[in-house]
């Protein structure tokens, strides 16, 4: 036999089935390409001297792993639908004399031009789009991106390396796994492929009922886990219930409703109903997997670029909460305030909306009716761990424009990330009564960075707070076996002090730093000012918040992109094997009286149903995911429901639009197969 003949015989086999591996050949050159471009990005030497470049290049090498578990899972999967729809062509080559091992050079062949091309194309591609995506990053950063090529050569082949190692890992693993249906399928068995599973499915209702149950119990923990610190672990736990119920409900439970509705003899004796009804019925084995990853796919890219998009947007709100004064100096004395301050005037910066308070901060339990200082820290009390600031009435009423009054047990509370019921709080030896819930409180960056919840606390006076500090230093001496040391116990109580700029301007600001750094530097040298405490700049913070959302929301759309192309991919597979399937069968309903006006009319309503199913439930899945989803939101200070629902209603519109697009395109190409 020609040597050549395998050869030819494959790239022939690629041209005839263009329509099918068209689609799958660009899906791995963009994959790849991806897949290069986010690994180029995680080792670049351009990021590594923008400001913030450590948070940028983690957030990076994350990307790495994640885009690389999808292109296994992805082509692997994809890969699936192809050798499916040619296993009758194999089956006709073994009968028309081909042996197996025939077939399995001709597979190689296939394989190794589809790999070539794709990983070939794809590392083009990539090289192409890496500088564009560098500029892109910066861009987002706000920050200046270096001119010309930032990658060495050593880094460069490294990338390259590391990329067609991978892809030809996974095309390694697709040729064994396509070799393998050919091997240990009968010719007779593959002939018949196309026919296998008509049978009509059972329905399985303990699966549907599991299925329903792992949902119910993934949308009830998003639904009432209250604590923040809560929600950030048991959000993945409920992530994993909703990807078992989904797969779950869109095996099984599809097959149980779809009997339900052809008991229900009214609604199923009608000429379009009982086609549809029974179509999707026979297919739905099949068809079910596909619908579910559709739906786990949408309702990824739809949580990730409004979570993305929610915290970019948010930024400058988060920051603010922060860092509420341009300047910020916590934990601070007299001595080092006066100093900060004598400094800022030397640089001839007017301090605006200057603010001043002694306050004390403590990590504590909540318990009912109070809070612990001395619990041991386990598992079991982690969800309970909160941090606690405490001022006085005077200086709280002065910061805040309030004129509340409170007798020696009466105390004003705010709680942030948790709920406290009761009129009462017992705190380190004393039970207070609460006079009020407020909702102003002093301006603190202290305790927003905290998982846990924030408990602000206003006691009667300066005495009281002093009271609180010395209990708190005792009570926590007494847990150290008495080795606290008295500088230690004078920390528990503070001042904080900020201010503004004129015009919050961000120069002037980074001016006030660079005194304030200055004047810090020459007392800690030569020892003249007791300093305690830090500054905080808001201006000079602003590039660490940007490094951090920015990373997480270029992440997001790279993703997003990404998971959204799968989706495209495997709705348009789905729609050519469900075409070549219905052909014959809507054939045969032309032949015993349809008109071809009621088999288009069957055509639509069902794959209308099949193909917007999975939009509507990634639609409920990302509901069911908002009230978790908002407090994990949380953690990064963007408070209100409001601006994450927009973002949500912005995020769903938009992809239901372009999923739309995809199905008015996609049910095209199916009506013509059937059709013809």
């Amino acid at each position: 036999m020609n040597k050549h003949l395998y050869a030819r015989l494959a790239a022939r086999n690629l041209r005839k089935n263009a329509r099918s591996y068209g689609p799958f050949i660009m899906a791995a050159v963009l994959t790849v390409a991806m897949f290069y471009i986010i690994l180029a990005l995680s080792v670049d030497e351009g990021l590594q001297s923008m400001t913030g470049a450590v948070t940028i290049q983690l957030i990076m090498r994350y990307g790495v792993v994640v885009v690389g578990l999808f292109a296994v899972i992805f082509l692997f999967y994809t890969n699936s639908f192809l050798i499916k729809r040619r296993k009758r062509e194999f089956g006709l080559y073994n009968v028309l004399g081909l042996e197996k091992k025939h077939l399995a050079k001709v597979i190689t062949f296939e394989t190794l031009y589809v790999a070539a091309l794709s990983v070939a194309l794809g590392l083009v591609l990539g090289l192409a789009l890496n500088k564009l995506m560098m500029l892109l990053v910066a861009r987002i950063l706000g920050v200046e991106a270096p001119l010309g090529f930032t990658i060495g050569p050593g880094t460069l082949l490294w990338v390259i390396g590391v990329t067609a190692a991978l892809f030809g890992a996974i095309f390694l693993a697709i040729f064994l796994y396509s070799i393998r249906q050919v091997y240990v399928a009968r010719p007779v068995e593959l002939l018949l492929s196309e026919h296998a599973g008509e049978r009509e499915p059972r329905a399985k209702w303990l699966m549907a009922i599991i299925g329903l149950a792992c949902l119910g119990a993934g949308y009830y923990i998003s639904v009432t886990t209250t604590d923040v610190l809560q929600a950030v672990f048991l959000f993945f736990v409920a992530v994993v219930l909703v990807i078992i119920g989904t797969y779950l409900l869109f095996t099984a439970g599809s097959v149980a409703l779809l009997k339900l509705l052809r008991n229900n003899k009214r609604y199923y004796y009608k000429t379009r109903h009982f086609t549809a009804v029974s179509g999707m019925m026979y297919r739905m084995k099949q068809n079910a997997v596909g619908l579910a990853n559709i739906c786990i796919l949408s309702t990824m890219v739809l949580v990730m670029i409004s979570g993305t998009s929610c915290l970019m947007l948010g930024m400058e709100q988060s920051l603010r909460t922060s860092y509420p004064y341009d300047v910020n100096i916590p934990r601070s004395n007299d001595d080092t305030i006066a100093m900060v301050k004598n400094a800022v005037a030397d640089a001839g910066i007017t301090a605006e909306n200057e603010t001043e308070y002694d306050y004390i901060t403590f990590t504590a339990y909540q318990r009912p009716g109070g809070l612990d200082v001395t619990r041991d820290y386990t598992i079991d009390t982690s969800a309970s761990l909160c941090d606690v600031l405490v001022v006085d009435l005077d200086d709280y009423n002065r910061c805040t424009g309030q004129d509340y009054a409170l007798g020696p047990d009466e105390i004003l509370l705010k709680v942030e990330r948790t709920d406290h019921a009761g009129d009462t709080l017992e705190l380190l030896g004393k039970t207070y009564t609460v006079k009020e819930w407020v909702e102003p409180r002093v301006k603190s960056g202290e305790l927003t960075f905290n998982l846990t919840s924030s408990w602000y606390i206003v006691v009667s006076d300066k005495a009281e707070l002093e009271r609180l500090a010395q209990a708190d230093y005792e009570a926590l001496n007494a847990v150290q076996g008495g080795e606290m040391t008295v500088g230690e116990a004078q920390h528990l109580l503070g001042r904080y002090y900020g201010f503004d700029v004129p015009g919050h301007d961000d120069d002037t600001a980074l001016r006030a730093r660079l005194a304030i750094r200055q004047a810090w530097n020459a007392a800690s040298e030569d020892g003249s000012v007791d300093l305690a405490g830090t500054y905080e700049i808001r201006a000079w913070e602003r590039q660490d918040f940007v490094s951090l959302y920015g990373s997480l929301f270029f992440l997001g759309m790279f993703l997003g992109l990404l998971f959204t192309m799968a989706a495209i991919l495997i709705i348009y597979y789905k729609q050519i094997s469900e075409g070549r399937d219905d052909r014959e069968r809507f054939q045969i309903m032309q032949k015993v009286g349809m008109s071809r006006q009621e088999v288009k009319r069957t055509i639509h309503e069902q794959v209308l149903i099949v193909f917007f199913l999975p939009l509507v439930t990634a639609g409920m899945h990302t509901g069911f995911a908002f009230p978790i989803l908002n407090r994990v939101l949380a953690l990064f200070n963007l408070a209100g429901t409001n601006f994450y629902v927009w973002c949500v209603l912005g995020s769903f519109g938009a992809f239901a639009a372009l999923y739309a697009v995809v199905y008015a395109l996609t049910a095209r190409t199916y009506y013509k197969l059937v059709s013809t």
